[in-house]
């Protein structure tokens, strides 16, 4: 997996949108206007993924290429650096998936609805 294809599978979920809050380096994507994904390119080709705080020693136990994500709250994001992963794309893909429907199914379910209509 690389950026783009990185960029190409968030962009293809229901409802995400793209900028950059901090900058060039730091493309973000979100969901109801939710982070659940950000590319740090400032520091290499970093994938930074919005994670369920309790589920955080078991995603870095079965990933160890996956740490706490530099500059974020401490348990409540991910990373991994796409250079350095030897993580098949499927399991990247499935980290995006988890990230996505976790802060999608914590938006308020009026802004859901919205969303889908």
């Amino acid at each position: 997996m690389n950026i783009e294809t990185v960029r190409d599978y968030c962009l293809s979920k229901p409802h995400v949108t793209e900028d950059t809050p901090f900058g060039p380096d730091y493309i973000v994507y979100r969901t109801g206007g939710n982070i659940f994904c950000c590319l740090a390119l400032a520091i290499g080709n970093i994938v930074q993924l919005k994670w369920n705080p309790n589920e955080f020693d078991e995603v870095v136990d079965k990933y160890p290429s996956v740490g706490q994500a530099w500059h974020w709250h401490k348990r409540h994001m991910i990373q991994f650096d796409l250079d350095e992963t030897t993580m098949p794309d499927a399991d990247a893909e499935k980290l995006i998936d988890r990230a996505y429907e976790y802060v999608w199914n914590r938006l308020p379910k009026k802004t859901r609805a919205q969303l889908n209509q």
